[in-house]
């Protein structure tokens, strides 16, 4: 319990930090708050089973020069998992920090690093089962940023604690994009993987997601995504996953309000392999989002992040889409 509010009381500094920052004439400052519920349904299993969450999610970014900027973003969310009409009830609360200082070049090119933790506590009622794993995830990205596009790549390491036996290791990479057609039309897409080296045995997590923005230019926009997750287990076969994404907002600055408000709905479909079982997910998300400093509107509660290139692991974003 005390980790856990050490986590608390650190992102409730992170949180206080950029905003402070805001109020000095100094370091340059955005960000994005979105205050989230999602509620899924998972279908196709023997018992019937339903996930509804709460979540808050803060991205920002710092400029203490034209070259030297640092991100710092948190997110929280606690849901319950209803099991078979109430039989059995999971309590999810997830917990994520980040800080990601980046050198400017000037000429649109960037490098930085980043380090990112994250806190899962599981517990499971009316059974007296608990679990809480603390992950870590480190390492390089760069990129280019330029007029409408934008390109960038990383490559890094996860830890877990309890710790991973010995011998276990984690590669993280990926690469992301997004290009602005135009005023109205944005393009965007990302390819992730997770690799684990298990001792002699390789598994792989690869995400790929593509998506799209288009505002239509009265504060009303559309966007969405269609992505899969394949997760290679060695010589247990491949697991698969392909889902869908589509979602609208409303921009209320228009009539004197700075928020955005969304709603979206995502449905994905499960290949289990051998196992004869067919899942498949309904998502239905709501949202208010709040531009911090002249930053963005983009929802941060919505399964187009992956595709946006928002995620430093497979793991990370498979654990945030569901």
């Amino acid at each position: 319990m005390s980790h856990l509010r050490t986590i608390l009381l650190s992102g409730a500094a992170l949180v206080a930090l950029p905003l402070a920052a805001q109020a000095q004439t100094g370091p340059g400052f955005s960000g994005t708050l979105t205050l989230g519920y999602s509620s899924s349904s998972i279908g196709g299993l023997p018992v019937g089973v339903d996930l509804d969450a709460l979540s808050i999610d803060v991205v920002t970014d710092i400029a203490f020069s034209d070259a030297f900027t640092v991100g710092l973003d948190f997110s929280m969310s606690t849901g319950s998992l209803d099991i078979a009409g109430g039989a059995l009830d999971l309590d999810i609360d997830l917990i994520g920090l980040a800080i990601e200082p980046a050198y400017h070049f000037g000429n649109g090119a960037y490098v930085g690093v980043y380090y990112r933790m994250g806190d899962l506590d599981l517990s499971l009622a009316p059974l007296p089962i608990a679990l809480g794993v603390d992950t870590e995830s480190y390492g390089v990205f760069g990129g280019y940023e330029h007029g409408p596009l934008w390109v960038e790549g990383f490559i890094g390491t996860s830890d877990s604690d309890p710790g991973l036996p010995s011998g276990i290791d984690i590669m993280d990479y990926g690469i992301a994009m997004s290009y602005d057609i135009n005023s109205q039309l944005a393009v965007f897409g990302s390819v992730i993987r997770t690799d684990i080296d298990a001792g002699g045995t390789d598994l792989d997590l690869t995400a790929i997601s593509v998506g799209a923005d288009y505002d239509f230019g009265n504060g009303l926009s559309a966007y969405g995504s269609v992505g899969m997750l394949d997760i290679g287990l060695g010589p247990l076969g491949d697991f698969d996953a392909t889902g869908m994404t589509i979602g609208v907002a409303y921009d209320l600055a228009s009539m004197g309000t700075p928020m955005t408000l969304n709603l979206e709905y995502s449905h994905t479909t499960i290949d289990l392999g051998p196992i004869p079982l067919d899942p498949d997910i309904d998502r239905f998300a709501i949202g208010v989002t709040i531009p911090l400093g002249g930053g963005s509107s983009e929802p941060l509660n919505s399964n187009t992040r992956t595709a946006r290139g928002d995620y430093r692991s497979a793991i990370a974003a498979l654990a945030n889409s569901l």
